[in-house]
């Protein structure tokens, strides 16, 4: 079958002027005339040819409370002949994962409902979560062999709240950990619970890719809330007289986060490990250490750096000997691989900001004397140096450099304000 196409020729006035022009400054003796033409050509059909190879696509899937992976796979469309061949040819041991309500799996998943892929987090009980992924190879299923092939890349999110900031938030794609330090990092100054409808949001954070898909998120980079015609300015900061990691500062460059008055240890010589992604130097594995580990000597004090209540005391899996406080607003501390506890600290007992609670060592999954401190708010880690330690004040160098991390920052939060879209991009 052919179509008919009609190819309209017109030539534009200016053109037509600048003719009669050129031929009354040349003396012309006859005006050349310019007509409209009309032109019908025939063209053939493209030729589209089928492909037969099966098409596959990634899915993510947020884990609810109580679900196992076979329930999510099966949320995800796969088949259940397909669902009972992983689980009994796994090259990990199902039983022993343990998933967290709102963490994501991603699984690719073909044209006949069979999975091919599966990656996501899995949660140790020392402090540190191991990427899990695997893949089907020649019909048989085996951890992935390829070389650790990662990319950090900021990605930015922007929404206008119609019901609830959260909600909004979720379904502009952004992680359950996120919204959680988004929440945390501007307590101070508003609720994020209390946004209104027509009020907006943005954030820029760090997201970790494997294999093309978001496996894992850092700390928040920069935020804006508008609410009320006011608009919060948060930024994130490193300051270099300090290893704890950073701390928020609003754009005059004033602390966004009090946090807590005191540290968690009495003294220390360095932070051995920071909160955070890191692969593995030997295994070359994926790993995120949800906690800060302070290295000090055996029998250094352990401090509880705010009011609180002891909300656990005992032996907890691979963090060994470990206290746990619960201070207010759903947040609570972890302190891990102590070598003893102290006497009358105990479930209930409440304590105040520079108490001892516990000694440094190396109980549980540990290779020698540290502290390994945690941050969680109802549930959720975030990053005890962004919400839990003393914020430092900024000197002159640190303001200069601030101003200009904001003038970048905000050279992207251009793009998006005013939109009540989802925006990624990569630095």
């Amino acid at each position: 079958m052919k179509t008919k196409t009609k190819l309209l020729t017109t030539i534009p006035a200016a053109l037509i002027l600048s003719g009669v022009v050129w031929a009354n400054t040349h003396g012309a003796a006859q005006q050349t005339e310019y007509k409209t033409k009309l032109v019908v050509q025939e063209l053939p059909l493209p030729k589209i040819t089928s492909s037969n190879t099966p098409a596959s696509y990634w899915y993510d899937e947020e884990v609810q409370t109580g679900d196992n992976l076979s329930v999510i796979l099966g949320r995800l469309g796969v088949s259940e002949h397909s669902i009972q061949t992983f689980l009994k040819e796994s090259p990990i041991d199902t039983k022993m994962l343990q998933l967290r309500a709102g963490q994501i799996i991603s699984a690719r998943v073909d044209s006949a409902k069979e999975v091919t892929d599966i990656q996501f987090f899995n949660d140790n009980e020392d402090g540190e979560r191991t990427l899990i992924a695997i893949e089907k190879v020649n019909g048989k299923w085996q951890l992935h062999a390829g070389a650790v092939d990662t990319e950090t890349m900021p990605s930015l999110r922007s929404v206008v709240v119609t019901t609830s900031a959260s909600g909004a938030l979720a379904r502009a794609g952004v992680p359950v950990e996120i919204r959680t330090a988004l929440k945390e990092v501007f307590a101070d100054k508003l609720d994020l619970d209390a946004l209104k409808s027509g009020d907006s949001v943005r954030v820029l954070y760090e997201s970790l890719y494997f294999r093309g898909q978001e496996v894992a998120t850092g700390n928040v980079l920069a935020a804006e809330i508008t609410t009320g015609g006011k608009t919060y300015y948060g930024y994130y900061f490193e300051n270099g007289e300090q290893d704890n990691g950073g701390n928020y500062y609003d754009e005059n460059g004033n602390a966004l986060k009090k946090g807590f008055d005191g540290l968690p240890i009495e003294s220390f010589t360095r932070i051995s490990s920071p909160y955070g992604i890191r692969i593995h130097p030997i295994f070359r594995t994926v790993r995120m250490h949800t906690g800060i580990d302070y290295a000090a000597p055996t029998g250094t004090k352990v401090l509880s750096p705010s009011d609180g209540v002891v909300s656990f005391r005992g032996w907890k899996g691979g963090y060994g000997n470990t206290v746990m406080v619960r201070h207010s607003d759903g947040m609570e501390t972890l302190y891990a691989h102590l070598s003893s506890f102290i006497q009358n600290v105990d479930v209930g007992t409440p304590v105040g900001a520079g108490t001892v609670i516990g000694l440094v060592g190396s109980t549980g999954n540990s290779t020698g004397p540290h502290l390994h401190y945690e941050v969680r708010i109802n549930g959720q880690h975030v990053n005890p140096a962004a919400v839990a330690l003393p914020t430092p004040k900024l000197s002159i160098p640190d303001m200069a450099a601030l101003k200009k991390y904001r003038a970048k920052t905000d050279d992207i939060m251009q793009a998006v304000r005013g939109l009540p879209v989802m925006v990624a991009q990569r630095d």
